[in-house]
């Protein structure tokens, strides 16, 4: 995302998608039929509105309707709506074709918006890492936001191309043709009315000069309020067993009576500033017939003009008030970007820069070449956490051996595996496998034999094999799962998608797959995470066996708060607040 303005942006996007000009070309020829079935039905309807008149002596028909040559009044009228008719049809078909492409357009976009910020998060890891107290510190929690907030930003950005470039481009493509049409009919009050258009624009461009800021704080106390009645609601449960419902309740009533408020706020200043549009044109029509009738356009003009020219103006009402919508529209994508550009620059600008003999993966790089990694001891020298214990940690621990961590809560044991992994700097010290260091290098695979099963085992939007074989594309799932006495899986789950929108997994089922999907790489040392953290007493015990079976083909090291785990580990490693100390089991 390197461009500061939201437009640069687009109009880069939209060039790529140029590559393949069907659409745009698409987008074009229907917004354009679209506009002229817009001035063609303002046409109409002033021919229908003057077929009437004629009752109350108003002149025939100009000779731009060529039903007014014969027939009553009536009959000119019917004719002329069924052409209205017909061209309203069409003029429909193409505005939905051109709504389609627009949103498939924006879409696309969007989808290519979040890629870019995923690839900025992974990218992370894939530089060298300071390793000195005296370097940059761990990256900003700035780079690990709400994805709910970001996506959010992401939806504003995708409505700014949507309803703000290609809308506005609709809009204006519509005022156009009428545009015409008013000065075919009277240049001079057509004149006029685009002066005071420009005119009162000016003034209104300027109470919207702050429409962007005001929409950035509001979206920041939304995010703010409703992280906070979620908070509320999320833990129902607990606050029913302190016998606080009703403060809970209250704290929620206050918190959502906050929030609509500051939502009612901004939607009544956007709505606000988009029907001032329509009063412009309704001030500039004003201002046209005024001046026409006052003499100053050359002398009043006769009826049929006027009433012709009146009807194709009020038609030309709602493409300015889309086009408000669509300044409206830029602006909150401007601050949505600038949003989302402060996330990605944040985490890349707090990174050190990688040394010069090192090559950096590109962001673009989504998956790494797979390295066989031998089994090997693992040693830890004097090893110094960002956040853990006061003295340094170091142990020695030897190839397939089952390495158990605990200590007191908040004592570092999370923080030692993301060290290992690479996620987190190390401020002194070294980490080495065999007779290799790990010193500053990147997180993944290639440069570091580790795999990982965090506390929460999260699942990725796919099938159960794809889950497994994550981290190593072909591995069969099925013999995976059985080695580690979880084959009933594979029958329960086959084909089916897990994760968000799909079926849904226990927790048990959640952590037998997350063991799965670690043992599935191959790689030598296994990091788990409180694998057995809320299990029920049968479910943790097969999941200790399974971890059991694996002494002495991977080494294994597993943080846990619970004693259980104690029982399978050949070494605990304990961390408390003076250094990590190495004892026998």
């Amino acid at each position: 995302m390197p461009s500061l303005s939201i437009t640069s942006y687009y109009l880069l996007r939209l060039r790529r998608l140029a590559a393949r000009p069907g659409r745009l070309i698409g987008f074009a020829f229907g917004s354009a039929l679209h506009a002229a079935g817009h001035a063609l039905v303002a046409l109409v309807a002033a021919g229908i509105a003057l077929s009437l008149a004629r009752r109350y002596g108003v002149p025939a028909l100009p000779r731009a309707f060529p039903s007014a040559s014969a027939g009553t009044p009536e009959d000119q009228a019917l004719a002329l709506a069924l052409l209205g008719l017909g061209v309203v049809l069409v003029k429909g078909a193409a505005g939905a074709y051109a709504t389609f492409v627009q949103a498939r357009l924006a879409g696309e976009v969007g989808s290519a918006l979040r890629l870019e910020l995923l690839d900025a998060m992974l990218a992370i890891h894939r530089l060298r890492r300071p390793r000195h107290g005296d370097h940059a510190p761990p990256p900003s929690t700035q780079v690990a936001r709400s994805v709910l907030s970001l996506t959010d930003r992401v939806r504003d950005v995708e409505a700014g191309l949507e309803q703000g470039v290609l809308g506005g481009a609709r809009a204006i493509a519509q005022i156009v043709p009428i545009a015409i049409l008013l000065v075919v009919l009277s240049p001079r009050m057509a004149a006029t009315a685009g002066l005071a258009l420009a005119a009162f624009g000016w003034l209104l461009g300027k109470a919207r000069a702050g429409y962007r800021r005001a929409t950035q704080r509001a979206t920041a106390d939304r995010e703010r309020l409703l992280e906070a009645a979620d908070e509320a609601v999320r833990h129902a449960d607990l606050w029913v067993t302190y016998g606080a419902e009703a403060k809970a309740r209250t704290a929620a009533k206050v918190l959502g009576a906050a929030l609509a408020r500051g939502s009612a706020r901004l939607q009544v200043r956007g709505i606000a500033l988009s029907s001032a549009n329509e009063a412009l044109g309704a001030g500039a029509l004003v201002a046209a017939i005024a001046a026409s009738r006052a003499g100053w356009l050359g002398g009043v003009r006769d009826g049929a003009t006027l009433l012709s020219f009146a009807v194709a103006f009020f038609l030309s009402y709602r493409p300015l008030r889309e086009l408000a919508d669509a300044r409206l529209a830029m602006a909150r994508a401007q601050g949505a970007y600038d949003d989302l550009r402060e996330v990605t620059h944040s985490a890349l600008r707090e990174e050190e820069e990688p040394d010069q003999d090192q090559e950096t993966l590109p962001a673009q790089a989504t998956a790494q070449p797979t390295r066989l990694w031998p089994l090997a001891a693992l040693e830890l020298r004097a090893l110094r956490l960002a956040h853990g214990p006061l003295r340094p940690i170091t142990a020695r621990i030897e190839p397939g051996a089952v390495v158990v961590v605990a200590g007191r809560t908040g004592a570092g044991k999370t923080t030692l595996l993301r060290t290992l992994l690479g996620l987190e700097a190390a401020v002194g010290g070294e980490i080495r496998f065999g007779l290799e260091s790990l010193d500053g290098a990147p997180a993944g695979p290639r440069s570091r034999p580790f795999a990982w099963v965090p506390q929460d085992a999260p699942l990725l939007a796919d099938t159960l094999e794809g889950n497994v074989a994550l981290g190593a594309p072909g591995a069969d799932a099925a013999g995976v799962l059985d080695s580690i006495g979880a084959a009933g899986l594979v029958g329960a789950l086959d084909g089916a998608r897990l994760g968000v929108g799909g079926r849904v997994v226990s927790g048990g089922e959640r952590q037998w797959i997350a063991l799965a999907r670690a043992i599935a790489t191959r790689q030598p040392v296994l990091l788990l995470d409180e694998p057995t953290s809320g299990l029920d007493a049968a479910a943790q015990q097969r999941v200790l066996d399974a971890i059991a079976s694996l002494r002495g083909r991977r080494t294994v090291i597993l943080v846990t708060h619970r004693s259980e785990p104690l029982a399978i580990a050949d070494v605990v490693l304990w961390i408390g607040g003076e250094e990590g100390v190495e004892r026998a089991a």
